[in-house]
Formats: C-alpha cells, sequence, structure tokens
C-alpha cells in the first residue's frame, strides 16, 4: 500500500445522482496517517455551498493479503474490504443493516490519485419503501505542497512579466 503517502491531500470531483444529467462538483480534504499497525485517514468533503461532511477510515492488512476498512461517516459506521497492494486498487463497504453499499476503485493519475466509486443507499422510506438511490463520484487528488520560505531562497528561472 505504499501508494498512500502520509501527509495532507486535497481533491476536486464530482458526484452524480442517478437520473441526472450533470454531476454536482465536490471538493475534498484528507490527511494520510501511518502508523505501525495501519493507515488512518480523516477528512472530509463538501458540495459548493454546503457544509462539510467528516469522514474517518482506518485500514489495516489482514491475514488474507487484503485489507479490512472501517469508515465512520455521518453517524454511518460502515466495514468493508481492499485489494491495495497492486493496481487495480479496489474496494467494498456496506452498513450494518445492509441497506448502504459502496464500491470504490483508486488509481495513478498526473500527480495525484483518482477515487471513483459507486454508493447505492437503500435505506427505508417513512412509508415503509425503499429509496434505492444510486451515487457514482470521480476525485482526483493532489499532496498539498508546504510553501516554504525563507530570506536565503534564490530562483534560478525567470518570472514572466
Amino acid at each position: 500500500m505504499m501508494f498512500l503517502e502520509s501527509g495532507h491531500w486535497l481533491g476536486r470531483g464530482s458526484v452524480l445522482a442517478e437520473g441526472q444529467s450533470r454531476g454536482r462538483p465536490i471538493e475534498c480534504r484528507v490527511l494520510v496517517q501511518r502508523d505501525g499497525e495501519g493507515v488512518t485517514l480523516t477528512g472530509g468533503w463538501h458540495g459548493k455551498g454546503e457544509q462539510e461532511r467528516e469522514f474517518v477510515v482506518r485500514l489495516a492488512s489482514n491475514d488474507v493479503g487484503t485489507y479490512t476498512l472501517t469508515m465512520q461517516l455521518a453517524g454511518d459506521h460502515l466495514h468493508g474490504t481492499a485489494k491495495l497492494d497492486s493496481p487495480p486498487n479496489l474496494g467494498l463497504l456496506w452498513n450494518d443493516s445492509g441497506s448502504l453499499h459502496a464500491t470504490f476503485a483508486l488509481f495513478a493519475v498526473s500527480r495525484g490519485y483518482g477515487f471513483r466509486g459507486f454508493v447505492r443507499d437503500a435505506a427505508p422510506t417513512v412509508r415503509g419503501g425503499v429509496t434505492g438511490r444510486i451515487f457514482t463520484w470521480e476525485v482526483a487528488f493532489s499532496l498539498k505542497q508546504e510553501v516554504v520560505k525563507g530570506d536565503n531562497v534564490v530562483s534560478l528561472h525567470r518570472r514572466r512579466r
């Protein structure tokens, strides 16, 4: 799982609900932290003008060569499994009641990673039916570069005016 470099990652992309013809732009932020037992991803995502939805994901290798996932997202607790050691990097998440399922793929793109997937939310409605909403998303992530300032830094490149 070498591709998940520690640090602050920023993402931009879109979410598309089934039946819509145009995706809704979203922005994401993720802090990737490694420890001796796995990786923790802490962050949030939001659409333009919306409140941020925070999440925490924990990845840990298991004894069968894949990774065990847990995710806390807006009151939902999801469990899952993923194959993250070689392309294609794929995963599946679900909640305890089985009303929410998500799949994802993580892949290299220029200067970062692409994150694409589907969510099926089959939560019961007030009338006892099932919503059956399906969403898909695409997000491109890049590592946030910290700007280092100092009086002793000299640029060897000419700047355009």
